[in-house]
C-alpha cells in the first residue's frame, strides 16, 4: 500500500528554505467570529500508489498538503490566490479535494473531497502565509464525498466545471463558498459524521514507510 514512486518518496520536513521553526504560530479567529466561517477548495494532486487518496509528489514535489505538521503551504506555495488573502476573506475552512489516481480501480478518475482543514492558526513562512489546523479530518476514498453533476448542481446550480475537450477539469477551479452556502453546510456535516473515521495517522504513517 505504500507510495513506492521515486519522486513520491518521503521528503525531509523541515529543510525548506524560508522556514523558521522558532516562528510562532499566531491564533487564528473562530468561525464563529463576525465575518469568517466561510471556505475554499484547494486541490491536490493524489499518489497513483496507495489506496488512500495522498498527495502525490510526481508531478508537483510538493510536501502539501502536510498531513505530518497538520500544516498547508508551510513548505512549498499552494493555491497562492485563493488562500493569500484568507484572514480578509474570512475562510476558516479549506477543503481538500482530488482526481483519484490510487490503488482502488472502482474510484479512478472520479473527484472527491477527501479532508477538512478547520484554519486553527497561521504564520508567516518566506512570502507567503502558512496555516495550521489543529483537528484535520482526513478520509479514505470510500468514504469522502464524491463530486458529481447531481450534486454540483444541487450546489451551485450548474454541473461540473469542463475543459475544452468536454471532461470535467477541477484541478484549476477558484471555487470560495460562503458561510450560510448549501455547499459548505453539507460539507461541514459529512466531515462531521465522518470524524470517527479520520484517517490522518494512517495518512502519516504511509508517507513515513
Amino acid at each position: 500500500m505504500t507510495c513506492k514512486r521515486k519522486t513520491c518518496q518521503k521528503e525531509k520536513l523541515g529543510s525548506t528554505s524560508g522556514i523558521r521553526e522558532d516562528a510562532r504560530w499566531n491564533q487564528y479567529p473562530s468561525p464563529n467570529d463576525k465575518g469568517f466561517g466561510n471556505g475554499k477548495f484547494c486541490y491536490f494532486v493524489s499518489c497513483p500508489d496507495s489506496k488512500l487518496p495522498i498527495r502525490d509528489y510526481v508531478y508537483e514535489e510538493k510536501l502539501e498538503p502536510c498531513y505530518e505538521r497538520k500544516s498547508y503551504n508551510e513548505y512549498r506555495e499552494c493555491n497562492q490566490r485563493g488562500i493569500r488573502n484568507a484572514y480578509k476573506r474570512g475562510i476558516s475552512y479549506f477543503i481538500f479535494y482530488t482526481r483519484y489516481q490510487g490503488k482502488i480501480e472502482s474510484h479512478r478518475n472520479r473527484y472527491f473531497i477527501t479532508g477538512l482543514f478547520p484554519i486553527s492558526a497561521w504564520r508567516k513562512v518566506s512570502n507567503r502565509i502558512a496555516y495550521y489546523s489543529e483537528e484535520p479530518v482526513l478520509l479514505s476514498v470510500e468514504h469522502a464525498k464524491e463530486l458529481d453533476d447531481k450534486l454540483w448542481n444541487r450546489w451551485f446550480g450548474e454541473n461540473l466545471p469542463k475543459d475544452k475537450k468536454g471532461s470535467h477539469n477541477l484541478r484549476y477551479m477558484a471555487k470560495f463558498v460562503e458561510k450560510d452556502s448549501l455547499a459548505l453546510k453539507d460539507i461541514l456535516n459529512h466531515f462531521e459524521k465522518k470524524r470517527n473515521l479520520n484517517k490522518i495517522d494512517e495518512y502519516v504513517k504511509e508517507l513515513k514507510k
